[in-house]
């Protein structure tokens, strides 16, 4: 029954390999049990499957609850991890761009600066972050999609971008020497965030390392 297929994977999306298989079995096993149950009842399949589906609840949230109960840490680190990369990558393009265009300055590390920045990253992921949680259970099924971190967390900086691309245009000569990069600044952070959370998923979730971190 494909919707049932569909749904324990829902649930059990991002979890370590080993517990994900076992729980996977176990769910479905449930399911079709009580599918039959209703079909005994009188219920038409697609009814048997809407209603075991119903039963056990919402699959955004227990994925949620079962993530927490492997890696109750993992959204922190996660959180931490990709902000700390996103921080290196942004202070990384700056130095290279000012080595590029004004190789005569010392273009050192400004802690006061990596600091603010720090502080506005972590801010503005950690804001997004509690947005695409609250969202995880009100959400309908088919809509998703919508909350797909690629998608959840790039549009708005990819807006925001497009939008002060126009500055570009308007005023040219404010953006020589490489003050045109800092207009794309807010796609810049969305692109390298994202990628880290989901390079942390892959890593800490669905890797050997998450094995081997996974409290039991």
């Amino acid at each position: 029954m494909k919707e049932i297929e569909q749904y324990v994977e829902e649930i059990t999306k991002d979890l370590p390999d080993a517990e994900k298989e076992e729980l996977r079995e176990e769910m479905v096993g449930h399911l079709h049990e009580h599918v039959k149950e209703l079909l005994i009842e009188g219920y038409r399949e697609e009814e048997a499957v809407c209603l075991a589906i119903d039963s056990f609840g919402d699959g955004g949230k227990l994925n949620q609850e079962f993530k927490r109960s492997f890696f109750p840490t993992y959204k922190l680190v996660r959180f931490a991890w990709a902000v700390m990369w996103t921080v290196v990558g942004i202070c990384s393009i700056s130095y290279v761009a000012m080595e590029y265009y004004h190789p005569e300055f010392d273009n050192g590390l400004n802690l006061f600066n990596s600091w603010t920045l720090l502080f506005y990253v972590a801010s503005l992921a950690g804001a997004g972050e509690l947005m695409h949680d609250a969202l995880q259970g009100d959400i309908k099924r088919k809509w998703k999609w919508v909350l797909n971190p690629w998608l959840f967390l790039m549009v708005p900086p990819l807006i925001i971008s497009g939008v002060q691309l126009s500055m570009l245009f308007i005023q040219p000569e404010q953006y020589q020497d490489g003050r045109w990069l800092d207009l794309f600044g807010f796609a810049q952070a969305a692109l390298m965030y994202v990628t880290a959370r989901q390079l942390f998923t892959h890593l800490f979730l669905n890797g050997n390392i998450a094995k081997r971190n996974v409290v039991k």
